[in-house]
């Protein structure tokens, strides 16, 4: 079962997206859409906006060519652990447009160069995390079930 609204911790996501965002003053200005993390912002915003949990054409708009790098690895990271602990684990009713996978995928881009395989399910991620980077992996894996403990 795909994530509600009333589940959707939007603001939290937000703060993540805050912390990994190198800021104006580092890139000389916004570059909202064209930037991963502009555009996870913009779409999460969207979806508060409009008390929605997806993003229409979420997937297809990703600016998949922002290669400015230099973002804070342990933020990223913690980012995409913290939007797993929002999924539902919807398996077949995986929707490629939630925002939390949107998101993930904005992150996922930053920290692996790529989107990542995600078939609806939390565990066999993190279980592929940790088989294609055991370093990142350990980390995303550990913030989870730090989450989990904490909520």
């Amino acid at each position: 079962m795909a994530i509600t609204y009333d589940q959707l911790n939007a603001q939290e996501i937000l703060d993540d997206l805050e912390k990994i965002c190198k800021t104006e003053a580092v890139c000389g200005g916004c570059a909202g859409k064209e930037c991963l993390i502009g555009y996870s912002k913009i779409c999460t915003k969207i979806c508060q906006r409009d008390k929605v949990t997806y993003v229409f054409e979420g997937q297809k708009n990703m600016p998949q060519y922002d290669i400015r790098g230099g973002y804070d690895e342990f933020e990223t990271l913690h980012g995409i652990a913290h939007l797993l602990s929002q999924c539902r684990s919807c398996k077949s009713g995986h929707f490629d447009n939630c925002i939390i996978n949107v998101v993930r995928n904005c992150l996922e881009v930053i920290e692996f160069g790529e989107e990542q395989e995600f078939d609806g399910e939390v565990l066999p991620y993190l279980m592929r995390m940790g088989q294609k980077n055991p370093s990142k992996g350990a980390i995303i894996l550990e913030e989870y079930q730090n989450k989990k403990n904490r909520e």
